[in-house]
């Protein structure tokens, strides 16, 4: 029997879905840090959610069996029972719904269903009007938490409170809960904010940290610690601690406190700002350490200039107001030369003298603007400062219907050499205006020669130079000849392409007399500076090898060699210095290879050649092998291996060695275990000892890395190295 009874009632909100599993892992000192790298949280001001008044809807009642009392006003439902409102839903094995109090009580196999998600249990009482309900052994999710509870109650339209509840980031039951959170009470709004009182994290079954009070937000990153403690020979035990906090929707803070044994105490304070789908972000890291132990015992402390009172500022910032314009920001202020190579490694590697600049750049229509000023801020290095420039740059484009074509560029700046403090070199400066124009007539020759004569000048003006300013003066006449041939290779078997191989001979003649300074009258800023008189033609040839896959043509080879050969030039000098040759390669899917480099003709020596190789299996594992090498400087190897089994295991390693002195630099690898909510890394890096060009010996220096993290927070993790 299916019966259906309808009442009037207001709408209401509920807790989300599904209840969860339970599973353990061990590990009481990984738990408790890693409680404190995603948990600790300040509390904030909560503005309770004003309700408006409910607007009218209707109950139905669905059931194998439906029973209705009129005296009463109570409406049963037994078997498959379904009650309905709007788009609410509240299945179980039996309610009784009083349609005069519109309150519900439902048994067996609870499940309410609201648009922002399910909750599921085993007994529910719940009032429809006054949007309150109370319910025993029931779970749901206010992401990227699950919750169970022993008993749960509505306090507000979207406020729950749970008694004896667990909340976790693991969603597998089946694979075991490996993060959980116990607390007599916690307090949920779904999308905004949790909170609890007494809270203990578990690790599996391990109880690791107590809070007497805890609050998350669930609509940002929130507040919390990233710790990363360790020891090394330079540094010492230490520990290095984050606070991080979102204090506005486009602002978060991170304080900084470290301690190192050997060092002393760091403390630091950033800032960054991001507003998601606007145009501009950036960020400024403040930091200062009293160091302790400036010198390394292996240095010579007599030499260095290196103090106790040690700090980094750094600003960053990037604006974009259109497509066609943005604004770039970077300062640095250090206290010495090595307090990045120091505390601040990753960023050293990336470049040992942090450039210090303000940009703006305007792309317009066939043209692009560019104002730069770059100062120095660290008295201690050399910088070529530009205060300001402003550069001009018009690309190639047809004139009219005349067939010809013109290219152009500008700039005016004020430059100035800073040589660093310990340099008995002397500063210099100018101001330099630069102009250079270029006219093209590219036509074809019987069919399939192409012809591009070129005719062009170059200005440039110097304030002040060797002996005063001046004017230099390049006029050039240059012609470019090439042409493309190919042959089609018919497929193998049914199941290749054909290949197409292109070949594409050039030549490049270049006749630019000197009217003016010559490069040893000029002060030297940049390549515009070194610019002289030329007479010389580029010659080389260009071969493609290429193929289908699927329905594009795909290169399988692009090989470019190529030299210069000087028509006029000094006494002694050969005609032919050079051959170059820059390649790339793509045999089979899943594999690059780069080849470059340069061969010296007079002295019958490979000068530099640079070798890269890649190779890869989507989401699978991936190889690199690398090799550069620099005549009587450097023969420096690379190779990494990155092997992901399969969802849960993956693994990396890594070698450097510089066959030039001989000396493996650096080796190691790592482990990594993905869990439902929980992964963990370890592994180790080791650079083994050597002796420098002095003489010193610098010791065998190594690190061990243990980290942890929950998959719902991987930017807050726990590490030890």
């Amino acid at each position: 029997m299916v019966g259906l009874v309808s009442h009037t009632h207001s709408r209401s909100h509920v807790p989300t879905r599904a209840a969860y599993g339970r599973s353990m892992v061990g590990g009481l000192i990984a738990g408790w840090m890693l409680s404190l790298a995603v948990s600790v949280g300040a509390a904030t001001s909560v503005v309770e959610e004003v309700v408006s008044p409910p607007p009218v809807g209707q109950v139905e009642i669905e059931a194998d069996k439906l029973e209705y009392d009129d005296a009463s006003g109570w409406a049963e439902g037994t078997g498959n029972v379904r009650v309905r409102r709007s788009m609410d839903s509240l299945t179980a094995d039996y309610v009784r719904v009083n349609m005069s109090s519109e309150e519900a009580e439902a048994f067996g196999n609870v499940v309410l269903t609201r648009p922002t998600g399910v909750t599921r249990g085993a007994h529910l009482v719940y009032n429809f009007r006054t949007q309150q309900g109370v319910s025993e052994d029931m779970g749901g999710v206010a992401a990227p938490f699950y919750w169970v509870s022993e008993s749960a109650e509505r306090v507000s339209t979207n406020t729950y409170v749970l008694h004896d509840a667990e909340v976790t980031t693991c969603q597998y039951p089946d694979r075991g809960r490996h993060f959980h959170v116990k607390a007599r009470e916690i307090t949920i709004r779904p999308e905004q904010w949790m909170k609890a009182k007494h809270a203990v994290w578990y690790f599996g079954r391990v109880p690791s940290f107590y809070l007497p009070y805890w609050r998350r937000s669930l609509k940002d990153a929130g507040c919390g610690w990233q710790i990363e403690p360790g020891y090394s020979t330079r540094m010492g035990a230490y520990a290095l601690s984050t606070y991080g906090c979102t204090v506005l929707p486009w602002l978060r803070t991170e304080t900084h406190l470290d301690y190192r044994t050997r060092r002393g105490v760091g403390v630091g304070q950033g800032f960054q700002w991001h507003q998601p789908g606007t145009t501009w972000s950036g960020d400024i890291d403040l930091y200062y350490l009293d160091d302790k132990r400036p010198i390394d015992p292996d240095e010579d402390a007599a030499t260095s200039d290196i103090g106790h009172s040690r700090h980094r500022i750094r600003l960053r910032h990037s604006y974009y107001p259109s497509v066609n314009n943005y604004v770039l920001l970077q300062a640095f202020h250090l206290s010495d030369t090595d307090v990045q190579e120091d505390f601040f490694e990753s960023e050293y590697r990336y470049g040992y003298q942090p450039d210090n600049y303000l940009i703006y750049t305007h792309r317009g229509d066939g043209y692009l603007a560019h104002l730069q000023v770059r100062k120095r801020l660290n008295d201690f290095y050399s910088k070529m400062e530009r205060l300001p420039e402003l550069s001009v740059d018009v690309f190639r484009q047809p004139i009219g219907t005349s067939g010809f074509y013109y290219e152009g560029a500008a700039s005016l700046g004020y430059l100035q050499q800073n040589w660093d403090e310990s340099s008995t070199a002397e500063d210099y400066a100018s101001v330099r205006g630069d102009t250079s124009h270029r006219f093209y007539y590219p036509y074809k020759l019987w069919g399939f020669l192409n012809m591009v004569p070129r005719v062009g000048y170059r200005g440039t003006w110097y304030s002040d130079g060797v002996d005063g300013g001046g004017v230099r003066t390049l006029v050039e006449l240059g012609h470019e000849v090439s042409f493309k041939a190919f042959k089609i290779w018919p497929q193998v078997g049914a199941s290749q392409s054909a290949y197409r191989h292109i070949v594409e001979p050039y030549a490049n003649y270049t006749y630019s007399p000197n009217y003016g300074l010559t490069p040893s009258e000029i002060l030297q800023f940049d390549g515009v500076d070194t610019l002289g008189e030329g007479h010389f033609v580029e010659l080389g040839v260009r071969n493609k090898l290429q193929t289908k896959r699927g329905d594009r043509a795909t290169d399988l080879a692009d090989v470019d060699i190529f030299t210069y050969y000087s028509i006029e030039r000094p006494d002694g000098e050969d005609a032919v210095e050079d051959i170059y040759l820059d390649s790339e390669f793509y045999p089979l899917a899943g594999t690059r290879l780069d080849l470059d480099g340069r061969f010296n003709v007079p002295e019958r020596s490979l000068e530099e050649f640079n070798t890269r190789l890649w190779l890869w299996q989507d989401q699978v594992w991936s190889a690199s092998l690398e090799q550069r090498y620099l005549k009587d400087r450097s023969r420096l190897w690379a190779a990494t291996l990155n092997w992901k089994r399969n969802a849960r295991w993956g693994y990396e390693t890594f070698v450097r060695y510089e066959g030039e002195a001989s000396r493996l630099e650096e080796y190691g690898g790592y482990v990594q275990r993905n869990y439902d909510c929980l992964s963990w890394r370890s592994g180790i890096e080791i650079r083994p000892g050597y002796a420098r060009s002095d003489g010193s010996e610098r010791d065998d220096e190594w690190r061990v890395m243990i980290e942890f993290w929950l998959t719902a927070f991987p930017g807050a993790r726990m590490r030890v190295r």
